[in-house]
């Protein structure tokens, strides 16, 4: 009996010196410099290493501190893991195999969830991601696009998309898309540069784009814009209804005409909203929608959010965007025509017959004007 107690206390003794000594070879590892080049951070995170020291400042006073142990993981290991996670789409068991994080399975969970969290926090979101809150920004925008794209009053344009996520087990009906798919409706407004100026990730897949657009802040804050007598226009598609401040195609126009010319225009315009979204998802693949979300919804909407971000501190910095190969834009059209018939049937719209007849009459007025400046 004797025998037997001290052979399990030298193999716990082993046990444990084992496990110590992995730990400080994980540490030392973590603390190598594996990259010298900017390219390879941007290849691996999206960031490069000077947008990656920033960023860790911005986060660090909402980093929770390791309290168990004195060398808990550093702020850095937590973001590059997360930078990781996102930009690869890849779940926590490869990424904790990657020598660049090289952290257990249980570890990365924590760390993408906590770096997730702080990137949705109020002064990171207002930071990063910002629509326009007086008369000189929306200006700003405004002859943006104008010099761009010809159009007046434009502060930028609006679209949804889709990121698929696992089967909730609470109000599935939310998130259905048919074909057993489950998903997040995001409303991304973007400017003129392919930033992201606003984001409403708060919908299921099963929500129609009009539908949101038309339960939201920014909807009733065009209205007082409108009502003050400020010119102001977001561009659409004809998923959404035509309003005095939001633009949208005209159907069946003739060539040659006024409207033609309108729609051409409105279409070159419009593409700034569907490129961000390409460079959105091609930069961080976790949000195609063969990459499913293995997370709660809520959580799932914080990750689109986290994304766009990090889009926008990219973007601003003139880094390039991985783009998306032909394979991959087909599966994204193909569920996006989907989830929209899906969510148009499960939601049908109704609509103020005044304000479709004020909004025709606007996008009248601004047809008229821009064929009469088209050769200015």
């Amino acid at each position: 009996m004797a025998r037997l107690f001290v052979l399990l206390s030298l193999l716990e003794e082993a046990n444990s010196l084992d496990l110590y000594n992995s730990r400080r070879q994980a540490q030392q590892i973590r603390a190598m410099r594996l990259f010298n080049r900017n390219k390879d951070y941007v290849n691996v995170y999206r960031l490069s290493e000077e947008l990656i020291n920033q960023l860790e400042e911005d986060i660090k006073f909402f980093i929770r501190k390791p309290q168990r142990r004195h060398r808990g993981l550093s702020v850095r290991i937590k973001l590059l893991c997360t930078l990781s996670f996102l930009a690869s789409g890849s779940y926590q068991r490869i990424i904790g195999q990657n020598i660049n994080t090289f952290l257990s399975q249980p570890s990365a969970s924590r760390c993408i969830c906590e770096v997730v969290e702080t990137l949705n926090h109020p002064t990171i979101i207002s930071k990063y991601i910002k629509f326009p809150q007086n008369a000189e920004e929306r200006l700003a925008l405004k002859e943006r696009f104008y010099k761009k794209f010809k159009i007046p009053g434009v502060i930028g344009c609006v679209d949804g998309t889709f990121v698929t996520i696992v089967r909730p087990t609470e109000n599935e009906e939310r998130y259905y898309c048919r074909k057993g798919n489950h998903a997040r409706n995001v409303q991304l407004y973007t400017d003129a540069d392919l930033n992201i100026i606003h984001v409403d990730a708060t919908y299921g897949g099963a929500t129609h784009d009009s539908f949101i657009f038309n339960n939201s802040d920014i909807k009733n804050h065009l209205e007082e814009l409108v009502g003050a007598g400020e010119t102001v226009y977001l561009l659409g598609d004809s998923g959404y209804a035509q309003r005095s401040y939001l633009m949208t195609p005209i159907p069946n126009a003739v060539e040659g005409t006024p409207e033609e010319y309108y729609n051409k225009l409105h279409a070159t315009a419009r593409n700034t909203v569907e490129r961000t979204i390409g460079r959105l998802k091609g930069r961080f693949r976790c949000l195609l929608v063969h990459r499913v979300l293995h997370y709660h919804p809520d959580t799932a909407g914080k990750i689109v959010i986290a994304c766009c971000v990090l889009h926008n501190i990219c973007n601003r910095a003139g880094l390039p965007a991985p783009t998306l190969d032909s394979h991959d834009e087909e599966e994204e059209a193909n569920f996006r025509a989907i989830a929209r018939v899906s969510a148009g049937r499960q939601l049908p719209l109704t609509h103020s017959q005044s304000e479709l007849a004020m909004g025709q009459s606007s996008r009248d007025m601004l047809v008229n004007q821009l064929w009469r400046s088209r050769r200015e």
